[in-house]
This record gives structure tokens, C-alpha cells and sequence, in this order.
């Protein structure tokens, strides 16, 4: 788990004279994602350059230190991220004469590239973003992982193609900010659009596309071209499969994507909330494998109706160690997000993203990696609009009785009142898009942040398939965006977190099972619940809610806004670039917005305190 930094160079536009120095500042601003060494290789011929910055989980020692390169000095590798399968693909290796020098994953996957090239990527089982050359051939390799876990920005910059982990060690490398990208920041005030998104904040910048490769050439006289091409796509039809079958295969692959996942030469913790998920893994962590880890719960007052008492009583079942992160400290929030903003390069719709990092804090002084649950509620249909998609199938089926399960189970769950608008919305794509309207974006926002449109968007149709379409969109668009701040923060403190859930074999099985095999007698996760029944407590493992984690954050920003208003210089910053008019200058204006429009738009200006105004004081001082 690392950061890591390339510049991709030709004969007409080769390194500038002061790379090492414009490479030095990249890493810098990213040598929070590694503090266990870093590395630099600045090609003779000016025709490429490698960083990284190492944070140490398999072979900590030095000889697994990247840049990466093979004993013949021919290619090399930056890398971040891990490789689980690293042990079975090795033995695969050394079955056609491959040996190793370290017995590190690093080393497993340059000599996987060497051998197989692109072709490699495919059987790979972990998260990664890595640049890997045969530097004689000048060719090189960028890829990153399936479901976008390790991020990878890439830019244009004078002729040359630069890369990085995140956008920060790009606007670096440049020596000043792009301008900002009105249109992206204007679809995450508007619709929630974020890390799905191919476009960054920062004009120019973009996000490598997850599940593909691309190869690039480096020395010809032209600048290289980046043509990502996929190698793995959602599988293209759902098969019935025996209700037995599904849940003994369910549960196997479950199993073995824990057991992966534990291997580490550092300490492995645990998060644990006490729902179906992370509980989940702490059964199979303790009872299958023999492992028992620190767990880590955030919580807030009233304790009793906090995921407290749940996660203790979980970790005592299985024998962890419960750990228990009170966020009881209000006054924090607002810097906390500043932070957040930074390292995620941008905001992020869900406030979920303080407590986390707060989590993620705490956690990093026992562990240096970390499982959890993500990735489920994608994959199994935990979100209460699913409930609503199973609805319209069943319907359409003529399952009356399951229809009206899954229709109750929607209403209950949200409220007659809200199920009904957010029906609406689903089934409009006008109404969806006009949501803005209801706060007024077309007077708050300037004109360049009011174009654009997301491609895809949740939809109720009468023709079938939602639940299966819906399940596909949300793992490519929703997970994605999540997992960009899973990285963002629990990497900005050196901690790995690890999501078996995430296997690829798994999400291989789901999405080839029929849906019934998913939801079930208005119940989510069927699959999973099967599988864990016995296992699990009934109550967790056959519980019909869905928790959230509800914090505080919202509400303490708003109060924050009250006494000091939103953030002056940014907020000027913001209306010079045209991104808002100044009608949000207005007394009162920031307080009329809802408390989710509002937490987007305090993010935005965080951006632009800290991306778009060098040197400008925190928002709230250390």
C-alpha cells in the first residue's frame, strides 16, 4: 500500500531539466501514503520517471523497496496496492522456472507482467493502481484494479503524460494549480456525482478508468498515446442456480477471501459496526481461521443507541478485541472535513467521511492494515431503493406476495411520504435532474457548473430487470465513489484497509446468480444471510433493518455556519472562478439550503481554501 508517481516522456517533449526536483515535490505531497521509504528512478534518456513512497505491509525490507526492477535491470515496476493472490500466483511462477530474491508481492507481480504482459492482469485477486516498463522496448503498462479501491490520476503536461495516486503530486509536479473544473464540481453540488466521475476538480486532471489497461509507448517522437482497454467485465447474463449450491459457493468463496486478506507481516485489526456485514467477517476471521484481531468501533452518544453495544457483544462471541472510538468531540468536525477534503482531492456527498477518518485515526495506532465490510450493500442489495427495484420485478413476474414483501419492506424503511418522492424521482429522469431547482442551484451556482448531466442514473421501469441493472450500476458508480474515500482517508494516516467482499471471484458469482438468490421475502443479502445462518446470531443475521451510520456532522456544520458564516476568502475564490454567484454572499443564503446541500457546498469552498488558494490559513486553526 503506497503512493505512487510516473512521467511518460517522448523525443519531441523529454523530461524538463529540473525533474528530480518537480518528482521530489510529487512525492512530497503524497509521502503520506508511504512513510516507510521512497524511491525515485529518472530514466538517462529523459524519456521517463518513477516515484513511489512505501508504506510496508508484505516483506517489509528493503529489498522490496520500489521503483521495482528485475534482476536483469531491464524492467521495473511502481506499485500501489496488494496482490492477495501473491502466493499461488508465485507457486504458478516457479513452476515455469521463475525464481525470486524477495518474498514480496511486488516482486510476484513484475514477473507475472514480464511473463504475461496485459494478459496478467486478469488473474490478478487485489487492488492496485502500478506503472510497470521494459524499459529496452520503452513499452509500459498502467492499470488500475476493477472496482477503482487504489486511485490513479493522470494528466497531460507539456507533451508529457504524468501519473499519479492522487491529483495533489500532479498540481505539484506543475508547479501550480489547474484552473477548477466547473462542470464536476457543479454535478457533485447538483446530483452527488464524485468519484464515479472520469473528470477530477482540477481542469485537466482525470482518473485512470478502473478495470483497464493500457499499454504506452515512451521515446517516439510524438507524445505518448493512453488507450485504456478493460480486462474484466460484469458477467453478461444471470443463471438460476440450486438455492444450496448458491449459498455453499457464497460461502466458500466468502471464506477464502477472508483468508487472503489476512496475510500480512504487520498488524491486521478489524472495523466492526455489529451489522450483517463486518460481523460477518469477524465469525470467519475467529471461527474459521483462527485469527483474533483488535476491533475498532466509532460511535456517538447516546451510547445505547450507538453500534456500541452491538460490536462489543459481536467481538466477545468471537474472541476480538473491542476498541471503542467515541467521536464525542463536536468542535472537531469542521476540521476534520477540511482534511478529508484534501486528501480526497475534492468533496464527498457523504458526511460519513469525518467519523470515518476519525475511525481511521484512532485505528492506525494499534494496526497498520484493516478489514471491512464495503462493498456488501453493492453487491447484495443492502440500500433501501433496492427494496423498490425487487418490487417493480416481482410485480412484472406476477409474485404478487413477494412484490408487496419487498414494497412493504421500502415503505417501513423510509416512510410512506419520502418512499413516494423518491418513487418519483426513480421513475423521471426530469425529476431527478430538476432536483437542484428545490434549492435554488440555478440562483446559487454560476453557469459553467450548471451543465452537464450524469450519463446513468437509478431508474423504476416496467419492462423488468431493475434490481439487476440497478445492482450493476450502483457497484460501478456508487461503490466506486466510496471506495475513493476509503482510500483517501484511511491512507492519509498509513492505514491499509481490505474489503473481502470485494473478491472478484465473489462479485464473479453474484452477478451470475439469479436476484431471487439476493432478495428474498423482502429481505436483502439472502445469499449471505443463508450462508451465515447458524453461525451468526438470528437477530444480526436475519434482521430486516438497515443502519446507517448516522453522525452528527451535518447538523455541527450547520451551527458552524451560523456564528462564522461560510469561509470568506474561499467563498470569493469561488465566485471569481464563477462556480457560485454572488447571491450566496447574501445573508441567510447558506442557511436556507438543506443540510446535505449544504454540506457539499462547506466542501467545495474547502477545496478551493486549501487547492485554490496557496497559503491560505485553515478554515479552523490547529
Amino acid at each position: 500500500m503506497c503512493g505512487i508517481f510516473a512521467v511518460l516522456g517522448s523525443r519531441r517533449h523529454p523530461l524538463p531539466p529540473d525533474a528530480h526536483v518537480r518528482v521530489s515535490r510529487a512525492l512530497d505531497a503524497i509521502a503520506h501514503r508511504g512513510p516507510d521509504a521512497c524511491g525515485v528512478h529518472i530514466s538517462p534518456d529523459g524519456s521517463f520517471a518513477l516515484g513511489h513512497v512505501r508504506l510496508s505491509v508484505i516483506d517489509p525490507s528493503a529489498a522490496a523497496n520500489q521503483p521495482f526492477w528485475s534482476e536483469c535491470g531491464r524492467h521495473c515496476l511502481v506499485f500501489n496496492g496488494e496482490i492477495y493472490n501473491y502466493v499461488e500466483l508465485a507457486d504458478e511462477l516457479r513452476a515455469l522456472g521463475v525464481s525470486f530474491r524477495t518474498s514480496s508481492d511486488t516482486e510476484v507481480l513484475l514477473q507475472a507482467l514480464m511473463r504475461w504482459g496485459t494478459d496478467a492482469l486478469p488473474r490478478l485477486n487485489g487492488m492496485w493502481s502500478l506503472v510497470y516498463g521494459d524499459v529496452s522496448r520503452g513499452e509500459f503498462i498502467v492499470s488500475r484494479d476493477r472496482w477503482g479501491v487504489k486511485p490513479l490520476h493522470v494528466a497531460r503536461h507539456e507533451g508529457r503524460l504524468v501519473l499519479c495516486s492522487e491529483a495533489k503530486g500532479i498540481v505539484a509536479f506543475m508547479g501550480h494549480a489547474p484552473a477548477p473544473d466547473l462542470e464536476s464540481i457543479g454535478l457533485f453540488l447538483r446530483l452527488g456525482v464524485g468519484g464515479e466521475r472520469p473528470q477530477s476538480w482540477y481542469r485537466g486532471i482525470e482518473r485512470f478508468p478502473i478495470a483497464c489497461g493500457a499499454a504506452v509507448r515512451v521515446g517516439n517522437a510524438e507524445p505518448a498515446d493512453l488507450a485504456p482497454v478493460p480486462y474484466w467485465r460484469f458477467p453478461a447474463e444471470r443463471v438460476r442456480m440450486e438455492d444450496a449450491d448458491a449459498v455453499r459457493q457464497f460461502g466458500e468463496l466468502l471464506e477464502d477471501a477472508v483468508r487472503i486478506r489476512l496475510r500480512s507481516d504487520v498488524p491486521v485489526g478489524l472495523s466492526l459496526s455489529g451489522g450483517l456485514d463486518s460481523t460477518s467477517i469477524a465469525w470467519i476471521t475467529s471461527q474459521r481461521w483462527g485469527h483474533h484481531l483488535e476491533a475498532f468501533t466509532a460511535w456517538y452518544e447516546p451510547r445505547e443507541q450507538s453500534e456500541l453495544p452491538a460490536a462489543e457483544r459481536i467481538a466477545s462471541m468471537y474472541g476480538h478485541r473491542s476498541t471503542a472510538i467515541p467521536q464525542s468531540d463536536p468542535s472537531q468536525t469542521v476540521d476534520v472535513l477540511e482534511d478529508c477534503v484534501h486528501y480526497l482531492d475534492c468533496g464527498h456527498l457523504s458526511t460519513a467521511i469525518v467519523p470515518y477518518m476519525q475511525l481511521c485515526r484512532a485505528a492506525r495506532r494499534h494496526v497498520t492494515v484493516m478489514l471491512e465490510g464495503q462493498g456488501a450493500d453493492e453487491l447484495l442489495a443492502g440500500y433501501p431503493p433496492f427494496s423498490m427495484y425487487a418490487a417493480a420485478d416481482r410485480l412484472r413476474a406476477g409474485q404478487l406476495g413477494q412484490s408487496s414483501r419487498a414494497a412493504l419492506k421500502y415503505v417501513r424503511t423510509l416512510g410512506p411520504i419520502r418512499a413516494l418522492l423518491e418513487l418519483i424521482r426513480h421513475m423521471s429522469r426530469t425529476a431527478r435532474l430538476e432536483q437542484g431547482r428545490r434549492w435554488g442551484a440555478n440562483r446559487l451556482l454560476g453557469a459553467g457548473a450548471l451543465v452537464g448531466t450524469s450519463a446513468e442514473m437509478p431508474s423504476v421501469t416496467l419492462s423488468g430487470g431493475n434490481l439487476a441493472r440497478e445492482l450493476e450500476l450502483s457497484h460501478r458508480t456508487c461503490l466506486t465513489n466510496l471506495l475513493q474515500y476509503g482510500d483517501a482517508m484511511s491512507m492519509s494516516v498509513n492505514l491499509e484497509t481490505r474489503c473481502p467482499f470485494l473478491d472478484y471471484r465473489l462479485v464473479d458469482l453474484c452477478f451470475r446468480m439469479s436476484t431471487d438468490l439476493i432478495y428474498r421475502d423482502g429481505r436483502t443479502k439472502w445469499v449471505l444471510r443463508k450462508a451465515a445462518s447458524g453461525n451468526l446470531p438470528d437477530d444480526i443475521c436475519w434482521s430486516s433493518r438497515k443502519e446507517g451510520f448516522t453522525n452528527p456532522s451535518a447538523q455541527v456544520l450547520r451551527e458552524y455556519v451560523m456564528q462564522r458564516g461560510l469561509p470568506r476568502d474561499a467563498l470569493e475564490a469561488a465566485i471569481r472562478a464563477e462556480l457560485f454567484t454572488p447571491a450566496l454572499r447574501a445573508e441567510g443564503a447558506a442557511l436556507a439550503l438543506p443540510d446535505t446541500i449544504l454540506f457539499r457546498v462547506f466542501s467545495a469552498l474547502a477545496w478551493f481554501q486549501r487547492a485554490q488558494l496557496p497559503g491560505a490559513p485553515r478554515l479552523v486553526a490547529p
